[in-house]
């Protein structure tokens, strides 16, 4: 995560600091859950409180509470239900107003719906990490802002070519051909990313990226053997790669390259007994500094709510052998 520290003084316009903090503690515990994985804390000071943490934290924590300072009634006669709506009013105001990225490449700025996306799209424009791993449920917008990412780094001349790709999925039912043993072939499960793509950019300009070659939506197979330099490389679903599939993606990397590997480590749709190779890779990289990962939590979905809701059952009845350890 790429954050700035910050302090911030807040006049309580001659309110105890102790009693306002008492009074109005559910709220910053309700603005500290909501702006993770960015941090903040509070301390008294002689005219009010003091702010510290990462610079977003910071700044969604003090306009909560100078509009509670502000709140007609006075501060400490709202009950629960408005301090709520008070929090979430000003925490989408923030993301849609000051937190949105307005990306050179892409048609209409990019709008984060969670403070987990802040972090992971500073992550993905970060010049000086080549390997950013992103997981969590989905529905938390981890391969959309890639894209969007990856079509800003183009733009800017920082890379010349974007290949996207992601291991075919056998669903139930189908018949295994050599074709898709080998994931030679493009086929309907890679519409998610033309979606995503003809969202950012509309279909003229898509279309022409990739007849100018500069955008690639490359099965699986088709990188073996490469390398790809200038390039920007996103590997999606990455939890239903073999271990061996997996090391033969993420050495791809050449010169003045990055790659973005995305998926969830709970929902492996691999066939039999292997092992997928995100845990696998995930375990390798514990300890280092090779990878920078940034995981989403099922709090995060911002697909619908009842993504969410359903993603937390799910969960509920996920067999924790199974899970990757976060």
């Amino acid at each position: 995560m790429t954050a700035q520290q910050h302090s911030l003084n807040i006049d309580l316009q001659g309110r105890p600091g102790e009693a306002f903090l008492v009074m109005h503690n559910d709220v910053v515990k309700t603005v500290k859950r909501a702006v993770l994985p960015y941090r903040f804390e509070i301390v008294v000071t002689a005219q009010g409180v003091q702010l510290n943490g990462d610079d977003v934290a910071v700044l969604v924590a003090s306009r909560v509470l100078e509009r509670i300072l502000r709140k007609a009634g006075g501060p400490d006669t709202a009950d629960v239900a408005s301090k709520g709506a008070l929090v979430s009013g000003v925490i989408a105001n923030t993301l849609r107003m000051d937190l949105a990225f307005r990306l050179e490449g892409v048609s209409f700025p990019v709008t984060p719906m969670s403070f987990s996306q802040v972090a992971f799209m500073r992550a993905l424009r970060d010049p000086s990490q080549q390997l950013i791993i992103g997981i969590g449920p989905t529905g938390t917008g981890k391969t959309h802002l890639a894209i969007a990412a990856a079509l800003n780094q183009l733009a800017e001349e920082k890379v010349k070519h974007i290949v996207i790709t992601r291991p075919h999925v056998v669903m139930e039912g189908e018949v295994l051909t050599p074709a898709m043993r080998q994931e030679l072939e493009s086929d309907s499960q890679f519409d998610f990313f033309s979606d995503i793509l003809r969202d950012l950019i509309g279909y003229q300009r898509f279309a022409q990226l990739v007849e100018q070659r500069k955008l690639e939506l490359v099965p699986l197979g088709h990188i073996r053997g490469r390398t790809f330099n200038d390039t920007f490389i996103i590997l999606d679903e990455a939890q239903n790669m073999t271990v061996r599939k997996m090391r033969m993606a993420v050495t791809r990397i050449g010169r003045a390259s990055r790659m973005v590997v995305t998926g969830d480590p709970t929902h492996v749709d691999l066939r039999g007994d292997e092992p997928s190779g995100l845990v696998h890779l995930l375990n390798l990289l514990e300890g280092t500094e090779i990878a920078r990962i940034h995981r989403f939590e099922s709090t995060q979905i911002i697909r619908n709510n009842l993504v969410a809701r359903l993603e937390e059952l799910y969960s509920g009845q996920q067999d924790s052998s199974q899970a990757f350890a976060a």
